[in-house]
């Protein structure tokens, strides 16, 4: 775990608070999928409770905490919402990347407030970008941004002349509109819309977040050990910790409805009988591996980040490949459970269906692909170079 925050806020303090929010969250479930964006009074709760600037820059109203106290607030928020979680999640993750902008860029986005909620899309194959005096001009279209709705500014990709990887170029709300086209089976509440820049707006030289290792401009003011890690072992816990917070909330659903669920046909006690105590055993020891993988390497990357130790490619693989492992177990534990569920789960009442759909749409994110990194993991190991996407 992560030393006391710069804030003198702790990690079993930050999950006291997100312990606190749950019911709320929980309660509101229904309504967040249903309007299809996150309630202002659960954002309210967040910020009032300081959770969303857990990994924000310490100079600009940050706590000063790390990735392990964001993993143990994410995973449990999304065990009471799924949606909520995700946005919650990528935001947060968000405020972290923040960190790695320069410090003319922190001040555009957090000099007002800190209480500051982003937005992102990270496929710069729909960006414009025109060079400018002292900037560019950008026009273009950004599909899947979770939380745009709510959101006061857009990371959204770009490739730039002058750069190598893509970049997230800054860009505040008054500058672009949100298309809804976020009609889908899971993750409902994340309004997960498109962004869309019909006329060239004018973005600072000075307003983007970098994408790789080369690029990282932590502030000196920054002694997150996270900071010394390579970026793409790191921004995807943001995607990885709320699918398995979403499989605990299934997980705690189906022990409620077990517990009191009786045969229609026999009138037989559901508790009593062999299979669904099988399940929850087979479950609940999937997640319970997939929670010590994922604090075992966020140890891992904070550590070695802070001593600045190098990340061999196997390292960065191995890395990949257990977001990717922990999404997997997470999915299989909820299908697991949600095959045994009953006919009573399908109603949209019913909190098993929501997370169903929930894990099943979390898990369908770029950087989550088993496939794809458990091949590239397999390359390295038997002296092939990594082919994945992100590593």
């Amino acid at each position: 775990m992560s030393a006391q925050s710069t804030s003198g806020v702790t990690t079993n303090e930050v999950i006291e608070r997100a312990e606190a929010l749950l019911p709320a969250i929980a309660q509101r479930a229904p309504d967040t999928e249903r309007e299809r964006r996150i309630p202002r009074e659960t954002l309210d709760e967040i910020e009032a409770a300081g959770l969303n600037r857990i990994l924000q820059p310490t100079h600009w109203g940050g706590l000063g905490l790390d990735f392990d106290a964001f993993f143990e607030v994410s995973w449990r928020i999304a065990s009471a919402c799924g949606s909520t979680g995700w946005v919650y999640s990528v935001a947060t993750v968000q405020n972290w990347e923040m960190g790695l902008a320069t410090e003319a860029a922190r001040k555009d986005v957090f000099g007002a407030t800190p209480d500051v909620w982003s937005c992102s899309a990270f496929n710069p194959r729909g960006a414009q970008v025109e060079p400018v005096a002292d900037g560019w001009r950008l026009t273009g279209r950004w599909r899947y941004s979770s939380g745009c709705l709510h959101a006061d500014w857009a990371m959204l990709g770009a490739k730039l002349p002058e750069q190598a990887s893509p970049v997230l170029l800054l860009v505040p709300r008054n500058d672009f509109r949100i298309e809804d086209t976020w009609h889908v089976s899971g993750l409902r509440g994340t309004g997960s819309n498109d962004i869309v820049i019909d006329e060239p707006v004018f973005v600072p030289g000075h307003r983007y977040v970098p994408t790789d290792s080369s690029g990282f401009l932590p502030s000196a003011t920054e002694s997150r050990g996270s900071y010394g890690a390579p970026l793409p072992v790191v921004s995807p816990w943001g995607v990885v910790a709320p699918v398995l917070g979403m499989a605990h909330g299934a997980l705690e659903a189906y022990e409620r409805a077990t517990r009191t669920r009786v045969s229609s046909f026999t009138d037989r006690e559901i508790a009593k009988t062999v299979g669904p105590q099988m399940r929850i055993s087979s479950a609940s020891a999937a997640l319970d591996a997939a929670r010590a993988l994922a604090r075992q390497d966020i140890r891992e990357l904070i550590e070695r980040g802070a001593r600045a130790e190098e990340f061999s490619d196997e390292d960065r693989v191995r890395l990949r490949r257990d977001h990717a492992y922990i999404v997997d177990l997470s999915y299989h534990a909820t299908m697991t459970l949600a095959r045994a569920a009953g006919a009573a789960s399908l109603f949209e009442t019913h909190p098993i269906q929501r997370f169903l759909r929930d894990v099943h749409a979390g898990s369908m994110q770029v950087v989550s692909n088993w496939d794809e990194q458990a091949e590239s993991y397999g390359r390295v190991r038997l002296g092939l170079e990594p082919n994945g996407q992100m590593w």
